[in-house]
């Protein structure tokens, strides 16, 4: 056994340790102007090649700590509390949702943190980001929640229990978003430099296409509709099947989410706003979204069609009153939770239950059918598509819109198709196009000018002091 050996002036110190039963050298440094020491293995056996490892290592660190970067080693822990203080910054200046900030850290504190915690950040690389996506991916089936019939998390203040997933979860994106966010922090601080920060990202599948209803197909359903409430038993079945359909409507017309979105939309929240455009009046629906959804209040803004398929449920609803939901539940005027069986029902009937890619329609396929309407038809800018469904650019780039090019068509070849070589010869020389033809600027179609009238608003509170709606049957 060798005593301590020093070099570089005793700057670093050399000592030998057994680990896994062998003896191999660590390094003790200590760096000009910082506090304390820096240890770490140098991983070699011989002593000449153990001085050779400390020696580079040396004058990294001291290169970093001149460059203002930390020297000393950092836990995933320790990240993850700065991870955690930059939420509450972007939480506080409205960047992030509260449930955005809650349901991360759940992330973190079932997954993250178990797997990495006590390891330094700048030690964990790319086999470890490896390891820890099979160790994800059998979690539940045989990993740590295996042994759990349940888990628990905490949606909308609420502790819910649910059953644990039975099969190997495939998608992960949140929490690898979340991950590179922890190292992001990190690199921020000056833990570690940009460089040693490891590829972290998600398998992608082949195909992202959400199913959604072409125009030929949303015209056969709106078609069936009348049919499919008459055929009701009863007058109860006949008022939930009209329900069911105005919700489709609105949620077509909107591309609000499933779910909270529409379990919120009280009649308060619904406003028709009147305008002044360059063609005349114009009348557009506002849909007020609430805080405590899954990315925050925003205003939705549709068409008239919006509002013209409020007031016809409106016309048979009992309730209407500014607080009521707007699809509520006429028995007990609580909203109503979900609209699958009766959507399942009503595409059965109309032969629609599954897309041209075998994928099964469901209630989210009208929030994919108003983003794709709105990509394709009426060409909407896709940075205002995002924020009017309250979502990312990269969430409609990458589920929207796989099949514009071909719904499209006519538009990427009308007057652009090449003549072949042979029809040249033949053509008249003065019909072929001039290449260098540009539009001189007097021919420049003008933009339509700008109306300078305030859209005015009108309240559901303002119609129903005008017509009081049906009375309720106490």
């Amino acid at each position: 056994m060798f005593d301590p050996i020093k070099i570089l002036d005793g700057a670093v110190t050399l000592y030998q340790r057994t680990s896994n039963g062998a003896r191999t050298w660590t390094a003790r440094y200590k760096i000009k102007g910082a506090k304390g020491y820096v240890v770490a293995a140098t991983g070699k056996r011989d002593l000449e090649e153990a001085k050779e490892v400390a020696r580079e290592r040396f004058y990294e660190l001291t290169a970093d700590h001149r460059r203002g970067i930390a020297i000393h080693s950092r836990t995933f822990s320790k990240a993850v509390e700065a991870y955690l203080e930059d939420q509450q910054v972007a939480f506080t200046t409205g960047k992030i949702t509260e449930r955005t900030m809650r349901d991360n850290k759940a992330t973190i504190d079932r997954y993250l943190l178990p797997y990495f915690k006590g390891r330094a950040i700048e030690a964990i690389h790319q086999e470890h980001i490896e390891a820890y996506k099979l160790w994800r991916l059998t979690y539940w089936t045989t990993g740590p929640g295996a042994e759990q019939t349940t888990r628990e998390y905490v949606r909308g203040g609420k502790l819910i229990r649910a059953k644990r997933p039975p099969k190997a979860q495939t998608k992960r994106s949140g929490e690898i978003l979340v991950l590179k966010a922890i190292f992001a922090s990190a690199v921020r601080r000056k833990w570690l430099k940009r460089e040693q920060v490891p590829e972290i990202t998600e398998e992608r599948s082949d195909d992202n296409r959400r199913p959604a209803f072409t125009p030929a197909d949303w015209q056969r359903i709106k078609a069936a509709m009348p049919a499919f409430i008459a055929s009701a038993n009863g007058p109860v079945v006949t008022v939930d099947r009209k329900m069911l359909c105005g919700y489709m409507e609105f949620m077509f017309e909107t591309g609000l989410r499933p779910g909270k979105e529409h379990q919120q939309l009280t009649w308060a929240d619904c406003q028709l706003v009147v305008g002044q455009g360059p063609s005349g009046p114009t009348k557009e629906t506002h849909i007020h979204v609430r805080e405590d959804t899954k990315t925050g209040k925003r205003t939705a803004v549709s068409s008239e069609e919006t509002w013209l398929v409020l007031q016809r449920i409106r016309g048979f609803s009992r309730w209407i009153e500014l607080g009521d939901p707007v699809f509520a539940d006429q028995k007990t005027g609580k909203a109503i939770k979900c609209f699958s069986k009766g959507m399942s029902a009503l595409l059965k009937q109309v032969g629609l239950e599954r897309d041209r890619h075998g994928d099964k329609f469901s209630p989210y396929s009208l929030r994919h059918s108003y983003a794709t309407d709105r990509l394709i038809n009426a060409q909407v800018d896709v940075w205002l598509l995002a924020k009017n469904m309250g979502t990312s650019v990269e969430m409609i780039r990458k589920h929207y819109g796989q099949d514009e090019p071909q719904q499209r068509a006519m538009e990427l070849i009308h007057d652009k198709r090449r003549m072949t070589f042979g029809e040249m010869l033949k053509a008249d020389p003065d019909s072929l196009p001039d290449p260098d033809f540009e539009m001189a600027a007097d021919d420049q179609p003008a933009a339509p000018p700008r109306s300078s009238a305030k859209p005015q608003g009108v309240s559901l509170s303002e119609v129903i002091a005008q017509r009081k709606g049906p009375p309720r049957n106490e």
